[in-house]
């Protein structure tokens, strides 16, 4: 997969389970500093992040590695956790005003969609993990 078309942060081995994935510590400091979405991203806002990634090779817990996501996962994570909501929130906030609403319960109304929003992306949290896959590079 050419460079451009990957997200990729550096991290360190935590765990190997034995089922063709390991337990990664993302090092967010050192692998954000060039990122053009540093600012927006959840993963630059603290020291380290720990994830599950896809492994083809064998590893062992201290193993430096690689971890790389396809970039049109990154915009579906982007949109899944930002995009969406947002226009969940301003379409509730216009549509509870037009029906009637003052703006304290437009404003009640429109955080409550956004809490639905929030509980269905949790409840369907396996089904969309699914859809986004780190894979291990050495």
């Amino acid at each position: 997969m050419p460079r451009g078309e990957t997200i990729a942060h550096e991290g360190k081995v935590l765990s190997v389970p034995g089922d063709g994935t390991a337990e990664v510590e993302i090092l967010v400091a050192g692998a954000c500093s060039g990122c053009h979405a540093k600012s927006v991203c959840s993963a630059g806002k603290s020291e380290s992040r720990i994830i599950t990634a896809k492994c083809d090779v064998p590893l062992h817990p201290g193993d430096n590695v690689r971890v790389e996501m396809k970039l049109s996962q990154g915009f579906g994570a982007l949109l899944i956790g930002y995009i969406i909501p947002f226009i969940v929130l301003v379409t509730a906030f216009v549509a509870a005003l037009l029906a009637g609403a003052g703006e304290l319960a437009s404003a009640l109304i429109s955080f409550a969609a956004i809490g639905c929003w929030y509980l269905a992306v949790w409840l369907l949290r396996g089904r969309i993990g699914e859809k986004f896959e780190f894979k291990i590079k050495v």
